[in-house]
């Protein structure tokens, strides 16, 4: 019976290799990986322990509700605390956590329902786990398009992305419980899209990213050169920051201008710590960084949010960047 249960868990662990392979930025940390497959089979057991109420769990639609709701709310943590920022390892560490999820279900299912014919018991389990690691990795990159402002900047817009997102893994679980053809073909057709779909996203996040890079690099190597030049007044941005020189008190236009110094050292570092890990290559830590990354959050507070709002053509704090800044530095 062992053997059966790894057997089960090798295919779901082929799977996620096969996106670490396909994400060419590298940026999966082991020790999240391992935290997201834990955390995905503790969504398992509350959803097991859920579920087992009647009226629940003889509902097929208040089960997918309640599994895809567990699921995404690791992802949306995740997200939350900035420990994901691409959509290529929001897709690995979703797969992950689906992957935690339908294990445990697979080994529920096996050691309930083992008997004569355990071979398509396993066959079972593992097309559920295959729904489970699509479903919430498709969650995942989904939600992560919304706080990259994909779908609009406002606050009504992540709102309803973010229901949208749910509400399709919500279907798509929803619609597997149903059974509506083989299980054999339904498997199948399931690891086809999920695999094409997501060589195809990684090619499109790679795109987004090297966009990303390019259209802030130069500029914010240009602008920190200037600054340390002594000459920033002598470009847009620096001539933008002297319009509001006169809005704000001199201490706090002070630090604006030490907010821009320390944001653009910081962003220039992750970007091209970025660039080198796509490449291969150990990305470089200065060890002055945290100290930087600590006084930009402190300016960031002295200053308040009109002036960090004044700052956005200047300072680029969109989810990406954000990520950025807490994790490739």
């Amino acid at each position: 019976m062992i053997g059966l249960y790894i057997l089960s868990a090798v295919p779901l662990a082929l799977f996620i290799i096969l996106l670490l392979v396909m994400d060419s930025f590298a940026l999966t940390k082991w020790s999240t990986l391992l935290q997201c497959i834990v955390a995905g089979m503790a969504m398992f057991m509350v959803s097991w322990l859920v579920c087992r109420i009647p009226a629940l769990g003889d509902n097929r639609l208040a089960v997918s509700t309640i599994q895809e709701l567990l699921k995404g709310s690791v992802i949306y943590m995740l997200i939350a605390r900035r420990k994901v920022g691409l959509l290529g390892d929001a897709t690995i560490y979703g797969s992950a956590v689906g992957a935690g999820f339908g294990l445990l279900s697979s080994i529920f299912y096996l050691t309930a329902h083992g008997g004569a014919d355990v071979l398509h018991t396993v066959f079972l389990g593992f097309e559920a786990a295959v729904m489970h690691i699509g479903c919430t990795s498709t969650l995942a990159m989904a939600l992560i398009m919304v706080h990259q402002d994909r779908f609009g900047e406002s606050r009504t817009a992540k709102v309803v992305g973010s229901f949208v997102a749910f509400l399709a893994a919500i279907l798509i679980h929803y619609v597997h419980a149903l059974e509506p053809i083989n299980p054999i073909v339904l498997t199948s057709l399931l690891i086809v899209y999920f695999v094409v779909s997501k060589h195809s996203l990684f090619k499109k996040d790679s795109k987004y990213v090297h966009d990303w890079l390019d259209a802030g690099i130069n500029n914010e190597i240009s602008l920190l050169g200037a600054v340390r030049r002594g000459d920033f007044s002598a470009t847009k941005a620096g001539a933008y920051l002297l319009s509001l020189k006169d809005r704000f008190e001199p201490e706090t236009f002070f630090d604006m201008y030490c907010y821009i110094q320390n944001y653009l050292e910081l962003s220039i570092a992750a970007r091209s710590n970025l660039i080198l890990k796509e490449a291969g290559l150990d990305p470089v830590r200065d060890p002055d960084n945290p100290s930087r990354l600590s006084e930009m959050v402190a300016l960031r507070k002295r200053i308040g949010p009109t002036a960090e709002l004044a700052l956005r053509p200047i300072v680029d704090r969109n989810q990406v960047n954000r990520w950025a800044l807490n994790n490739l530095i």
